[in-house]
């Protein structure tokens, strides 16, 4: 008896993971335009892309193309203010958190992940390095 609950708790799982990624790619676009020999997709938020190339060298479908959130949505992070030891909110030695950590021109810098989840992209300066920090 055991076994069967087993299986069924084991396939209904797998249903609602089968049917909870049936559309793991997001959306497809909002509108296929044809203008003057061009081919256009246009997003949600009414930006048109080009597709011309991507249908008429390679084959692919403008109706099926996907897309995300849409250019501009997550704002990066364009000049991070980084805190020193014995300065507030500087973490205690004993907390344990996730960093992407730098050290580049001998300049070492630390990026919580708890803040890159929210930006994804720092957009930083070592000396006269530009780096894009990105998660």
């Amino acid at each position: 008896m055991k076994m069967k609950a087993t299986s069924i708790l084991m396939v209904g799982i797998l249903l609602l993971v089968w049917t909870g990624c049936s559309d793991v790619n997001g959306p497809g676009p909002k509108d296929v335009i044809h203008d003057n020999g061009r081919i256009f997709i246009q997003d949600r938020s009414g930006k048109r892309w080009d597709v011309t190339h991507a249908e008429q060298v390679y084959g692919l479908k403008a109706d099926k193309f996907q897309f995300g959130l849409g250019p501009g949505v997550i704002p990066p992070i364009l000049n991070p203010e980084f805190i020193q030891p014995g300065q507030p909110g500087y973490p205690n030695p004993n907390e344990s958190f996730l960093i992407i950590g730098t050290d580049i021109n001998n300049i070492q810098r630390a990026y919580p992940i708890s803040v890159l989840t929210h930006h994804e992209v720092v957009d930083e300066q070592f000396d006269s390095t530009y780096v894009a920090v990105a998660y």
